[in-house]
């Protein structure tokens, strides 16, 4: 089932604990968080979800409907990677994830990139088709450190192209 009454936005400060509280929600729920065992601290990961939307707002997009924020998505370094995409998971499956990738998509083409790039957890098999089916392909996959849960991930990297080739 595809919402056809999402609206995508700007974020805003305001909203940090409540989007923080979706992408946290969203990866403890998630394959990724499942594998992690009790690895991760897992309140200091919330707290760094939500200070994160906090200080970065201006890198992220909102998806929305009824005045429900439904999930995010960011570009932290407001280049070609998608840092983050985030959909609370109530609305999975709903249309939410492709709206705010297509958008963040295409802001990252109108800034000239030919390409967008992200990554994921390997073992999330969910999101790792999500990806393939939007035209992603794999371009890279092996262990990267990841610094918010102070260990290393079994990683696939994908790119997009998104500019036809002239």
């Amino acid at each position: 089932m595809r919402r056809t009454d999402l609206v995508i936005g700007p974020a805003s400060p305001k909203l940090a604990v409540s989007l923080g509280t979706i992408g946290f929600t969203a990866w403890e729920e998630s394959s990724f968080g499942q594998d992690d065992a009790g690895r991760a601290n897992r309140r200091e990961l919330l707290i760094e979800f939500v200070s994160f939307c906090r200080d970065k707002p201006q890198t992220m997009l909102v998806a929305a409907a009824d005045r429900e924020i439904l999930g995010w998505g960011a570009r932290e370094d407001m280049d070609n990677v998608v840092s983050d995409l985030c959909v609370a998971p109530i609305a999975q499956g709903q249309g939410v994830g492709a709206a705010l990738l297509e958008a963040l998509e295409e802001a990252i083409a109108k800034q000239g990139f030919e390409f967008s790039e992200l990554e994921t957890y390997a073992g999330n098999a969910g999101a790792v088709r999500f990806y393939e089916r939007r035209g992603c392909e794999p371009i890279w996959r092996g262990m990267k450190f990841s610094a918010s849960l102070n260990y290393e991930l079994d990683k696939v990297r994908f790119r997009k192209c998104l500019q036809e080739a002239v």
